[in-house]
C-alpha cells in the first residue's frame, strides 16, 4: 500500500500540513490526537513538522517554568515542574523499556541542571523568557539535526541504489513508487524542499526568532554535535528495538543544544 499524500503537487496544501502535524503529535507526544494511518507513520514527509511540534513541546514545559515563576515558587522547583513537564508531554522516559530509560535519565538531568542556568537570574540574559525561547530552539533544532543526520540504512547495509534514483532529502517521491531521474529534476520535475530540508528551515527560522543569530548557531552546533555523538555512545549498550536511533539523537541533541546555550549566556 502506498504512503498517502506523498506527490509534489499536494505536499504543500493546508491538508497535507494538517496531516502532518497529525502524525508528527501523535508520533512525537502525549496528547489525544488518534492514531494516523500506519503508512503515513512510516512516511518520510511528516518530519518535516517535527521540529514544530518540539517548539511546542518547549513552549509548553517553558510555560511551565514562567507559571511557577510568576507564583514565587523557587527556581529549583521551577526547574523540575518544566522538566516534568517536557517529560509528560514526551513521555520518552517510561515508553521505551527499562534499558532506554537509564541513558535518557542522565539526559533528564542534563536538562535540570541547563534549564537551572537558563532560568537563573545570576545568569546574564536568563530567566523566564530565556527559557521559553531556550527550550523551543534547542527542541527544534536537536529535531532537525535528527533527521539531518539519521543514518541511511540502506547504505550501511551496502545496498546498491536503483538507477536513476533521487534522494528523497531533495524531492518528494510520487505514490506511486515512479523513480524521478535527473534529467526529470532539471526540468522541475518533483522539485520540492523534501522533508530534511523543510525541518531544517523551520527549525532555523524558529531558533532565530526567539534566541537570535548567535545563540541559534551555537544551539545548532550544540544540536548537531549531540545528534552525531548519540548512535555511536549508545549502539553498544542499547538494543535498536528498545531505543530507537531518532530518539536518541534528538534527545542528545536537544541536551547538547540547551548545554550550548547556557554556558554562553554564562560566559
Amino acid at each position: 500500500m502506498t504512503p498517502p499524500f506523498t506527490t509534489a503537487d499536494d505536499a504543500w496544501t493546508v491538508h497535507a500540513w494538517r496531516d502532518d502535524l497529525h502524525v508528527a503529535l501523535s508520533l512525537l507526544t502525549r496528547l489525544p490526537v488518534g492514531a494516523p494511518p500506519a503508512t503515513a507513520s512510516l512516511s518520510e514527509r511528516p518530519k518535516r513538522a517535527f521540529p514544530l511540534v518540539a517548539a511546542f513541546m518547549g513552549l509548553a514545559a517553558g510555560g511551565a517554568f514562567f507559571v511557577a515563576h510568576d507564583a514565587g515558587l523557587p527556581l529549583v522547583v521551577n526547574t523540575v515542574l518544566c522538566v516534568a513537564a517536557l517529560l509528560l508531554l514526551g513521555g520518552h522516559v517510561d515508553d521505551h523499556g527499562h534499558t532506554a530509560s537509564a541513558p535518557l535519565m542522565v539526559a533528564t538531568m542534563m536538562k535540570l541542571a541547563a534549564v537551572y542556568v537558563l532560568g537563573s537570574p545570576m545568569t546574564p540574559g536568563g530567566g523566564p523568557a530565556m527559557v521559553v525561547v531556550a527550550l523551543a530552539g534547542a527542541g527544534a533544532l536537536s529535531q532537525a539535526a535528527a533527521i539531518l543526520l539519521e543514518p541511511d540504512w540502506e547504505d550501511e547495509a551496502d545496498v546498491p541504489a536503483e538507477a536513476g534514483a533521487v534522494d528523497p532529502k531533495v524531492v518528494i517521491l510520487p505514490p506511486d513508487g515512479t523513480q524521478i531521474t535527473e534529467d526529470e529534476m532539471d526540468e522541475g520535475n518533483g522539485r520540492a524542499l523534501g522533508a530534511p530540508t523543510t525541518a531544517i528551515l523551520i527549525a532555523l527560522i524558529i531558533s532565530i526568532l526567539g534566541l537570535g543569530l548567535m545563540p541559534t548557531a551555537v544551539a545548532a552546533g550544540g544540536a548537531m554535535f549531540g545528534a552525531f555523538i548519540a548512535p555511536r555512545l549508545l549502539a553498544r549498550d542499547i538494543e535498536a528495538e528498545v531505543l530507537a536511533a531518532p530518539l536518541a539523537m534528538q534527545q542528545s541533541g536537544e541536551v547538547w543544544a540547551l548545554l550550548a546555550l547556557a554556558v554562553l549566556l554564562s560566559a
